[in-house]
């Protein structure tokens, strides 16, 4: 007990040696390997003051014993590299999932042992002292980011130094600088050019995956990526985190990232398929980050003063494992809310963001002499209030976008009426316009020769397409019975539709065959009357030949470049609403004959298109200058 009472950091002696007797006694029958540790480094203030942390925070993490594992983990491994799972499969599968609701908790405490803990710790210390960045690094940061031996509910295992013997040898082929940002930027384009697949086949995925498994695989979405990406980076003595938020109704889903903190300080958001690491903040800008969380081995006491809320919400901001870091990204920030609302003291009030299904809890407080605050918010983007009754949450008052430091609340104006043109029913994301962008100087050439020796140039297409349905008119009368379709130099050839007519008005549609990409059945996508679908030559500088069945004189080419498909659909049934403040008030149902729909609506209101026919991606987004502004 003597060691005990002689450790003191960062905090009062007494809270830390309390909280080690408490973190002590929790191990129970094995306790005597945690104070085999203790002893181990008695000498050694340093790794001693590591020990104590892991063990003082180890009483909150354990792992999942799931039965049948090793199978879930053929089955993930066949979904993805094989491309398929049987009906036979899915069930095997879902009768496996049953054994989730057995599902045992093994406490690191009770079954860690002291060889464990000496090996992680001594390896650690290791990495970060012999790595040229690892002089910037504060201890705090390194009990952080490098010395955990675990992310959070996985299998535990001794992964850090087989991560280490496997991924040094190609950080030391491809790096020799002292950049910390340098050698994670490098071994994220190797692993992404390596490869990390992913699908959406398995009806259900186990809570974490194993070190070792996606190791040996590299298979997994975003939260597979970013665990594997943990470990190599951490067995590495790169300081690196996990950071994540949470989106849809139930609060259900998470998307996951990772950051690397600079010799700086500074924090560097990353992830898979960005193309590398950068300075500065990088966001995908497709996933609002209202509320950003972080995987932290260290209990968040804090989260033991959460609010008693709504359970979806309540489960997060309760979380010892993981906290708030939004102030990181946007700074700290504070916003009061006046309630113009007979609402009482007392009473939560619920801070939301938008989704098609209903409000999405993102922070909740408590009235005060009619007031409401929030602290550390994303800025610039549309938040909602709402209760949250029998019914579920109830929207009160006006939406509003919150800058950082002022609020703008989006009151409708039902006196002042505009007409409105609209384009698509999500914003035009930076990866739907590269593929927009993939079809500039494609050139169309037709001619009566297969060998296409004397073809003449119909249309190359030169201007910059923001739509979904784009339509070139010939002046033409020359018959062809071959065309020719290539790309831009060094690019791909993509579209999603490509039909010919003989008229102006579209109405006699040339029938058509591909004959030099036959082997690829991709190829009918050009012709399916699906915008979604869409075809991609398999190399560069590589064109397509169609085939007429006669020769034709070609008076207008309809062309799709590949899309999302959250442009205005022609043949769809559209609705549009605004929001009053309490509801959504529908404008009226259009069904759509060209790519643009017009409707009246109030000035200043949130408005949201739906397309009743199909879909589900849609956004919200105001009318200004007479351009759509859609609002995250």
């Amino acid at each position: 007990m003597m060691l005990i009472v002689g450790v003191c950091y960062n905090t009062s002696c007494a809270f830390t040696n309390n909280k080690l007797v408490e973190s002590l006694e929790f191990a129970g029958k094995n306790r005597v390997e945690l104070q085999k540790v203790l002893d181990h480094y008695k000498n050694d203030s340093i790794k001693l003051k590591a020990a104590i942390y892991l063990i003082e925070n180890m009483p909150q993490h354990f792992s999942y014993i799931i039965a049948d594992m090793d199978k879930f983990e053929l089955y993930k491994v066949k979904s993805v590299k094989e491309g398929y799972l049987t009906h036979q499969d899915s069930i095997d599968i879902m009768l496996l999932s049953q054994s989730f609701n057995k599902i045992q908790k093994i406490y690191d405490s009770h079954v860690i042992t002291a060889d464990y803990l000496i090996k992680n710790i001594d390896f650690s210390f290791y990495i970060w002292t012999h790595q040229p960045w690892g002089k910037y690094l504060t201890f705090d940061d390194f009990c952080e980011r490098i010395l955990p031996y675990r992310i959070e509910h996985e299998p535990l295992e001794l992964w850090k130094i087989d991560y280490y013997k496997s991924f040094n040898p190609i950080l030391d082929s491809l790096y020799q600088g002292t950049d910390v940002v340098g050698a994670c930027d490098v071994l994220i384009r190797y692993i992404d050019k390596e490869g990390f697949p992913n699908n959406y086949l398995m009806p259900i995925e186990l809570p974490r995956y194993k070190a070792s498994f996606l190791k040996e695989h590299k298979v997994g979405g975003c939260r597979e990526s970013t665990d594997f990406i943990t470990y190599v980076m951490r067995s590495l003595g790169i300081p690196v985190s996990v950071d994540l938020l949470y989106y849809s109704i139930g609060l259900n889903q998470a998307h996951y990232w990772n950051t690397v903190k600079d010799t700086t300080g500074n924090i560097i958001p990353f992830w898979l398929d960005k193309g590398g690491v950068f300075r500065g903040l990088n966001d995908d800008n497709i996933r609002p980050k209202r509320k950003i969380y972080r995987y932290s081995y260290k209990m968040n006491l804090e989260s033991q003063q959460a609010i008693a809320c709504r359970q979806d919400l309540y489960k997060i901001i309760s979380n010892s494992m993981i906290r708030d870091v939004t102030s990181e990204y946007y700074g700290k920030n504070n916003i009061l809310l006046d309630l113009d609302l007979d609402l009482r003291n007392g009473q939560l009030i619920y801070l939301c963001a938008f989704s098609n299904e209903g409000l999405v809890p993102q922070g909740v407080s408590l009235i005060q002499n009619r007031r409401v605050a929030f602290k550390n918010i994303g800025t610039n983007l549309l938040y909602f209030l709402a209760i949250d009754t029998k019914m579920g949450l109830k929207q009160v008052g006006y939406p509003f976008n919150f800058d950082g430091t002022k609020v703008n609340y989006y009151n409708p104006n039902i006196n002042r009426i505009n007409n409105i043109k609209l384009t698509r029913k999500t914003p035009l994301y930076p990866n739907t316009i590269e593929h927009l962008d993939s079809i500039l100087g494609v050139s169309i050439e037709g001619d009566n020769l297969y060998n296409m020796s004397n073809a003449k140039l119909l249309y190359r297409i030169t201007d910059t397409i923001r739509t979904n349905y784009n339509k070139a008119v010939l002046i033409n009368n020359s018959k062809f019975k071959y065309i020719r379709c290539t790309p831009e130099k060094n690019k791909k050839l993509e579209f999603a539709e490509l039909t010919f007519y003989e008229d102006c008005d579209m109405e006699k549609e040339i029938p058509y065959s591909v004959i030099n990409a036959s082997s690829l059945p991709e190829i009918n996508n050009i012709n399916d009357n699906d915008p979604l679908s869409f075809y991609q030559s398999d190399s560069i500088n590589k064109s397509i030949i169609i085939k007429f069945e006669n020769s034709f004189s070609i008076k207008t080419i309809l062309f799709t470049p590949r899309n999302d498909d959250n442009f205005i659909r022609i043949g769809d049934e559209y609705e549009l609403f605004y929001n009053d403040g309490q509801n959504w008030i529908s404008l009226g149902k259009q069904w759509a004959n060209s790519n643009v729909l017009f409707f009246d609506a109030p000035d200043n209101s949130v408005l949201w298109l739906r397309n009743l026919s199909r879909g589900k991606e849609e956004n919200v987004f105001v009318y200004k200058n007479n351009v759509q502004k859609f609002l995250l």
